[in-house]
């Protein structure tokens, strides 16, 4: 049994078609049952929120993986980020190791560390810390999964590329450390499933590491450089940039987000270095080939 957390998000939807399509048995952890649509049949269900302080009876019986979606890149009216992602790892961490549960998959993010200027980022760091001495106490089997910007079309980046298409030019940060990797959801997705169902003693061979797997794209892009080539993948004309002081951004976004229209922390994660050392060798490894920015987007 695999219980997955995530599985109403881009990367999620897709885990659990691939889980189900492979013939896995699946449950998940999840806040809405409906958000799922015609899959919440092909599935076994256990209502949790991230705040919660403890998972609901039987939701570990009988499970040999945990893979860890869920993880929110900003506040919520339930819970700070920081909530969200550490503490909420760690209770799920906790209670997987002391069922007895073989395998613990904890999707962190690329550029995860204490020096990262995004909370996010910095929050990632300390699940994955969490994460891992939850298995170290118990025995527990940890594969942390890190990716970079993670696409799909419809989804964040993509709209975030759609509409500032709609402005004359494009604003970026005028001082940013920002280089990301794109990698298409499909391929994370893939990863995720094939590292499950082949169990991490496979990377070893591969020369790969068991513990943490770096997911990129082919492509490492420059903030102006990946704007352009998101505008033209969702077919959108590109448009010059301007670089303006990151406060000024900052304010700017600020007043979009009380109507959810942008939100301060993904400013801030694409000023952030997110592309990672290894390249694709470590998706190559799991049997993946990562697709270009413009194939990303085209599904």
């Amino acid at each position: 049994m695999i219980l997955l957390t995530g599985a109403t998000g881009a990367v999620g939807v897709r885990v659990l078609d691939q889980l189900l399509a492979a013939g896995e048995r699946v449950r998940c952890l999840v806040r809405d049952p409906t958000r799922l649509g015609p899959r919440r049949v092909d599935v076994q269900l256990a209502l949790w929120t991230l705040t919660d302080a403890r998972l609901p009876g039987g939701a570990l019986r009988g499970v040999d993986t945990v893979v860890h979606l869920a993880g929110p890149l900003h506040d919520q009216a339930t819970g700070t980020l920081e909530e969200l992602n550490v503490t909420a790892s760690w209770r799920l961490a906790d209670a997987a190791a002391r069922a007895g549960v073989r395998h613990f998959v904890h999707v962190s993010a690329l550029g995860a560390g204490q020096a990262a200027g995004c909370r996010f980022l910095r929050a990632k760091e300390a699940s994955e810390r969490v994460v891992v001495g939850a298995g170290a106490i118990s025995g527990m089997r940890v594969t942390t999964v890190a990716p970079s910007l993670t696409l799909a079309r419809g989804h964040r980046w993509a709209w975030w590329a759609q509409a500032l298409s709609l402005l004359p030019m494009t604003p970026i940060p005028r001082h940013y450390a920002g280089r990301s990797a794109p990698i298409a959801a499909d391929d994370v997705a893939a990863a995720l499933v094939a590292l499950v169902e082949n169990g991490p003693e496979t990377l070893a061979t591969a020369g790969t590491s068991p513990h943490r797997l770096e997911l990129a794209g082919p492509e490492v892009y420059a903030l102006p450089d990946l704007v352009h080539e998101m505008q033209a993948a969702v077919g959108r004309p590109r448009r010059p940039t301007i670089a303006l002081p990151i406060g000024m951004l900052r304010v700017a976004t600020a007043a979009l987000e009380r109507p959810g229209v942008a939100e301060r922390d993904e400013l801030a994660l694409v000023t952030c270095d997110t592309a990672g050392r290894r390249g694709t060798a470590d998706a190559e490894a799991l049997g993946v080939r990562p697709r270009s920015v413009r194939d990303a987007l085209a599904r």
